[in-house]
């Protein structure tokens, strides 16, 4: 028997914003992934044990990317602050809020999942007490 390696920790939230129905990448993937269908038939909805095994063929290949928000006039434009190669943002995943500020401050601050070039999800966080833009 081959012994697999330990999975990450993965917390509900991230787990969630992976396989919910607002962000479909994993969704669709283990939607796709069913090869028993007749062609011009609906593909029926994936099993909770199709996503899940979708989730961890993805989630441990996916980068991070971490932009600022910045209010600029009367459009928002993102800034990027960081990279995060597959594996190299546990702190984040485990403790998003205070990961963030140490690392950013206090900011706006959108984090971007990808899988390769894919977008896959993303997730919005105030950070550090953030109350509002600051004036340019």
């Amino acid at each position: 028997m081959i012994e697999q390696p330990p999975r990450p920790t993965v917390p509900p939230w991230l787990y969630k914003l992976f396989t919910g129905h607002q962000y479909p990448y994993v969704r669709r993937q283990a939607k796709f992934a069913n090869r028993d269908f007749k062609p011009g038939e609906e593909r029926p909805e994936p099993t909770r044990e199709a996503i899940d095994a979708k989730f961890w063929e993805i989630y441990p290949r996916c980068t991070a990317k971490i932009l600022e928000e910045v209010k600029a006039g009367m459009i928002v434009v993102f800034h990027e602050l960081g990279e995060y190669p597959p594996g190299g943002y546990q702190a984040l995943v485990d403790a998003p809020e205070e990961f963030l500020a140490a690392k950013y401050g206090k900011k706006k601050i959108k984090v971007n999942f990808y899988d390769g070039d894919n977008f896959v999800c993303t997730i919005n966080f105030k950070v550090g007490g953030w109350t509002g833009h600051e004036p340019a």
